[in-house]
């Protein structure tokens, strides 16, 4: 038996845990790497119900140095399973959760270290964001005490974490109300950030949308500008942006907004993704307004190849635009915003040429640029007039 043994599992010989992300139990422990297969885990469950006492023995004792990823195939045939196997998996079990993380994460809290950190999550995402120096050993250590769980589950069982994710972000978002007195959840806000940030994670439902919300919230862009953790906190927020630009189907006003307030430049990533998806939603007013206010000057082709789309953004369909005169009714009037318009107001930002220059009469705005419902014209000859005098600076 116990050369068919070997048979199934590959002993190795190995000199600190995180070169094999095992641990033998004693000196005359068979260690089973981290790569150990499928096959040769659910052997080792069968052998669990043997007749042989011995064979019950090995089998236990090389589950429980079995790596990670093997942990979701042991509690679904925990769940299965009745008899002596289950009673060994449920002992199995914990022992190693603890190993794998528990033990992990308190050693790396009592001994903050790049070593320590190696042997947990996302420690090499975190790292690429923030770097390693004392300070980002810190928070990293701060943010995994916070969500243990949902760390945990991204280790051991990846499938279980848009779930949890979807219900702490919900709970995040409720705290991101503004309330300076209260106390700001910045670690578990970190961590949700960290976790779906990353490009194979599944966001179900709400998820994205709760953890933009914190854009929102005054104390978190205090934090990304002033705070002790700035450089982590922008760095996260990037890595966010960056997951809003790259998936469809993730709002993009919230991410689009933080990126010119904060002057981000994975908002760009954003934008292009709208611009690029020929938007006809008021998304694309801020995208193409985010490109300017970040001076993406190597847009600027695909900013003008907009100049002849007349699809209306603002005001939505319909309504309309009133002008209030003193004394009289508000009168209605024609006054559209079009694709084209905003376009118009984009290039000729990134060209330097003032919109004076071209006849148009757009509000500024500190963090837009200019104010969303000012950008368009009230007939086609003011409108036609603007692009005619626009062409002719630009040279084109």
């Amino acid at each position: 038996m116990h050369g068919q043994f070997l048979n199934l599992c590959t002993a190795i010989a190995v000199t600190s845990l995180m070169a094999t992300s095992v641990r033998a139990q004693n000196e005359n422990t068979e260690i089973v790497s981290e790569n150990t297969t499928e096959l040769q885990v659910k052997a080792m469950i069968a052998k669990l119900a043997s007749s042989s006492f011995a064979e019950r023995q090995q089998a236990t004792k090389d589950l429980n140095n079995v790596g990670p990823e093997s942990v979701a195939l042991l509690e679904m045939t925990a769940l299965a399973s009745t008899g002596e196997t289950q009673l060994r998996l449920s002992m199995i079990l914990p022992q190693l959760r603890k190993r794998l993380f528990d033990d992990q994460l308190q050693t790396f809290l009592e001994q903050p270290s790049i070593e320590f950190a190696q042997r947990l999550p996302q420690w090499e995402r975190f790292e690429k964001l923030s770097g390693h120096d004392k300070k980002a050993l810190e928070i990293f250590g701060e943010i995994m005490a916070a969500e243990p769980r949902l760390f945990a589950s991204r280790l051991f069982a990846s499938r279980d974490l848009p779930a949890l994710l979807e219900r702490r972000t919900a709970e995040l978002a409720k705290a991101c109300n503004g309330l300076q007195g209260e106390e700001f959840p910045i670690a578990s806000v970190s961590a949700v950030m960290l976790l779906a940030s990353e490009s194979n994670t599944r966001l179900i439902r709400a998820t994205s949308t709760n953890i933009s919300v914190v854009f929102d919230e005054p104390r978190f862009s205090e934090l990304i500008t002033v705070g002790v953790h700035a450089k982590t906190l922008r760095g996260l927020a990037e890595a966010w942006i960056i997951r809003t630009g790259s998936t469809a189907g993730i709002a993009a006003e919230r991410p689009l907004l933080f990126s010119m307030k904060h002057d981000l430049k994975s908002g760009r990533l954003v934008a292009l993704r709208i611009v690029k998806s020929k938007s006809s939603r008021p998304d694309m007013i801020l995208s193409l307004l985010c490109l300017a206010k970040l001076k993406s000057t190597e847009d600027l082709l695909l900013i003008e190849s907009l100049l002849e789309n007349d699809t209306i953004l603002w005001p939505e369909r319909g309504q309309g635009v009133k002008v209030r005169i003193v004394g009289e009714p508000p009168i209605g009037t024609n006054y559209k915003v079009q694709t084209r318009d905003v376009a118009l107001v984009a290039a000729a930002y990134l060209r330097d040429i003032e919109l004076e220059e071209i006849g148009h009469k757009a509000r500024t705005s500190n963090v837009t640029l200019f104010a969303h419902d000012s950008l368009g014209f009230d007939t086609d000859e003011a409108r036609v007039a603007a692009f005619a005098a626009y062409r002719n600076l630009a040279g084109n």
